[in-house]
């Protein structure tokens, strides 16, 4: 993939206009570069007692000739690795050459003399540029995708760059899209990619407190709290998409109306159609019979309203996934869950799951509930420092930003032929003061893999390696 395209696909989310969201559908893409593609990002960081003495040392690595001082990117990373020292003023960016580097510390500089004290964290996901104070242990919280996108595992810089994502996939199965395109095969291939993102984030010391799931990521949410095992979600996960596929008739549709959920009911009066979802505050996701559909947007269109129709022929998570509910309940009899270790900000309740919840009428109650997305983020908002989308693309970060505009969102993309998502999420966390293992993140440029400790925390034993504690599910 072009180095220009790839920044593009995950520069500033923030100025992203959201067409459309949901639990399906699939962006345009491009076509994944062989796994020996020499296009990997470096991740600079730097640390100092004060901002005058960050400022200073960004000055002299601009004035620097790189070559003849380090031998180039990937070895000026490795210096300044080596050089942390854990102080409080930090700085980290994110680039793929010498001369972005070198712009992006030029960006570095002029924010540091704009604010001589930092006194807000500077958080540029689009420039990969990022500097604060850190303070106590930041607050962080992860967001996993549903359906709605292809991944390419096999050729995604996690697969290529760490041994503990190239280790998920030959302990477990999971159906190539060549393989199968059923709801059960694609759901696996989603929630193996967020799998591999938290194996990796968690190598790195990179840990949230909360988390939400969109739709069917919401049961990724739970086996990061604790209530199953990698092995037990991808099999739920299957199973799952299994059962809902056989309660569709394929003469259903959804769509976005790019207004508040009040605003949007009248439009509904008198038609066979329901919200499926609440995305942010001002987009609202309508699900039904696809004549109705039809004609509910042609009235929104009419009051001036954009609306996007989804490239789905059901109407997810309302009324008509009923049939589905008496299968799921059967196959949830035979799982046994354990307690929530942490919080899950549900998009079912749209609030915090208790650790005691009942988790499996949650899962069948939310076959016909909306996806209460906008609460559950509104509700981490108020708490998180940081936000990291772990999974494929960045739908939910084009979503969250809109939702919580005051906190900074990083998509991880996991599927990525890039690095530059994850480093931008280590660049993040570490400038917030997140105990980041940063030593994991430095390799050459050549493609070989970076200096790696097996993961401690791979499910070698049974047990949720994302977990606190080591109990079986």
């Amino acid at each position: 993939m072009d180095t220009l395209a790839e920044r593009r696909r995950l520069v500033d989310v923030q100025d992203t206009e959201i067409t459309h969201s949901t639990t399906a559908g699939r962006p345009d893409r491009a076509e994944p570069r062989p796994a020996s593609a020499t296009d990997d990002h470096q991740l600079l960081l730097l640390d100092a007692e004060s901002v005058p003495k960050l400022r200073d040392e960004t000055a002299r690595l601009i004035d620097q000739d790189w070559g003849s001082s380090y031998g180039g990117l990937d070895n000026l990373a490795a210096t300044l690795q080596g050089r942390l020292k854990d102080r409080a003023v930090r700085a980290g960016v994110v680039a793929a050459s010498a001369d972005q580097a070198r712009e992006r510390l030029a960006q570095l500089a002029v924010a540091l003399n704009r604010d001589g004290q930092l006194g807000e964290a500077i958080h540029d996901v689009g420039n990969g540029v990022f500097a604060g104070r850190a303070g106590g242990k930041p607050t962080i919280g992860f967001l996993f995708p549903g359906q709605g996108a292809d991944v390419n595992a096999a050729t995604s810089a996690l697969t290529r760059r760490f041994e503990t994502a190239r280790d998920l996939y030959r302990t477990v199965t999971i159906p190539t899209a060549e393989d199968s395109t059923g709801l059960g095969a694609n759901g696996q291939r989603i929630v193996a990619s967020s799998i591999a993102g938290l194996r990796v984030l968690s190598m790195l010391g990179i840990e949230a407190s909360m988390a939400a799931g969109h739709s069917l990521g919401e049961l990724t949410a739970l086996h990061w709290a604790g209530a199953m095992r990698e092995s037990t979600l991808l099999a739920l996960v299957n199973a799952h998409g299994q059962i809902m596929a056989k309660a569709c008739d394929g003469r259903g549709s959804m769509a976005t109306i790019s207004t508040r959920p009040e605003d949007v009911e009248p439009l509904l009066r008198g038609e066979p159609v329901a919200v499926a979802g609440y995305n942010t505050p001002t987009q609202t996701v309508v699900a039904g019979p696809a004549d109705a559909v039809a004609r509910v947007l042609q009235t929104a269109a009419a009051t001036g309203l954009r609306t996007a129709e989804l490239p789905v022929r059901e109407a997810f998570h309302t009324p008509a996934m009923a049939p589905a509910m008496d299968g799921l309940r059967a196959h949830l009899e035979g799982m046994r869950f354990r307690t929530l270790e942490r919080t899950v900000q549900s998009t079912v309740t749209g609030d915090a799951l208790p650790p005691d919840a009942n988790l499996h009428d949650l899962l069948v109650r939310q076959l016909c509930e909306p996806v209460r997305f906008s609460q559950a983020v509104g509700h981490m908002a108020d708490e998180a420092d940081l936000i990291v989308e772990v999974g494929p693309d960045q739908l939910l970060s084009r979503l969250a930003v809109h939702i919580c505009p005051g906190v900074p969102v990083v998509p991880l993309a996991t599927d990525s032929t890039s690095s530059s998502g994850l480093l931008c999420a280590a660049a993040a966390a570490y400038v917030l003061g997140a105990p980041v293992r940063h030593e994991h993140l430095v390799w050459p440029r050549s493609g070989s893999t970076p200096r790696e400790n097996a993961n401690p925390r791979a499910e070698t034993d049974g047990a949720n390696p994302h977990s606190p504690g080591t109990r079986r599910a």
